[in-house]
């Protein structure tokens, strides 16, 4: 699948198309950042999560002609949250990050309710958790360091009733907001669950794989593979997704060039 999705991006001859390799993408920077002992202020933890909620209901092939390849980082969304300045943020209208994110094509059918959630809310939430701790890091990393897969920081993160979760963020959102300040972990998004289900690789008796069980067969995989578990969640997601390799999309998947035909359930059953 890697190799499919690199000769198609090579094909296209855009140099923009590079930012959709994995070693250019955001996430991968940040891991190799936290990898080599990387401080992650507040900042990094507003910015992680505005991208995060940017990826909700809205492809995200959108954000990639504004992406710096250097940094992965959307410096036009930057700008736009004043560049994750805490105090500037708390102080300003959630409609005007709106507004000023539909002007740019970046809006999604959620972004009204994530902004008043981000102000009004999880700004508070991360700032409180790095008073307290000493750094948001501090607090996250007793739950990694009796659950190595974060799963366990995911529920903390997403659970309704928790008293540390975060509004307009679920298990997946939450996952991305942890990958994009270098957690190495799945998205349990609706692509993998499906790619990885009972009708496709068969990874699980699901045709919808659960969510956690999504993060242990990705870190399986990764495994097996050699590879950082959100590689292999990213190959496989931009393996379904439109905009990306668009191979195994939910509807009319192009199984007869497929490279993984000849072990999907679904592909075996419509090339016979």
């Amino acid at each position: 699948m890697d190799t499919y999705l690199r000769s198609k991006i090579a094909e296209t001859n855009d140099p923009k198309a590079k930012a959709m390799l994995w070693e250019n993408t955001y996430i991968k920077k940040q891991i190799e950042k936290r990898k080599q002992g990387g401080i992650f202020t507040v900042s990094d933890h507003i910015r992680a999560m505005v991208y995060s909620m940017l990826t909700s209901g809205a492809s995200w092939v959108r954000v990639l002609d504004n992406t710096d390849i250097a940094t992965g980082q959307i410096p036009i969304v930057d700008e736009i949250f004043y560049q994750y300045n805490s105090d500037t943020l708390l102080k300003t209208d959630p409609d005007k990050l709106k507004n000023d994110l539909i002007t740019q094509t970046l809006g999604t059918q959620y972004i009204e309710n994530q902004m008043k959630a981000l102000v009004n809310i999880n700004i508070g939430k991360l700032i409180a958790l790095d008073t307290e701790y000493g750094s948001i890091d501090n607090f996250y990393k007793q739950f990694i360091d009796t659950d190595s897969t974060a799963k366990t920081l995911v529920k903390v993160l997403s659970a309704e009733g928790k008293p540390h979760k975060f509004a307009q963020l679920r298990e997946a959102l939450v996952a991305e907001y942890l990958r994009n300040v270098g957690y190495d972990i799945a998205k349990p998004d609706r692509h993998i669950r499906r790619i990885l289900g009972s009708d496709i690789l068969g990874c699980s008796d699901k045709q919808e794989v659960p969510i956690y069980e999504a993060f242990d067969i990705v870190k399986a995989i990764a495994e097996e593979l050699g590879k950082r578990t959100a590689e292999v969640d990213y190959i496989l997601w931009s393996y379904c997704a439109n905009g990306y390799g668009a191979v195994c999309t939910k509807d009319k998947p192009k199984c007869t060039i497929c490279v993984a035909n000849s072990i999907c359930i679904t592909a075996k059953g419509c090339i016979e």
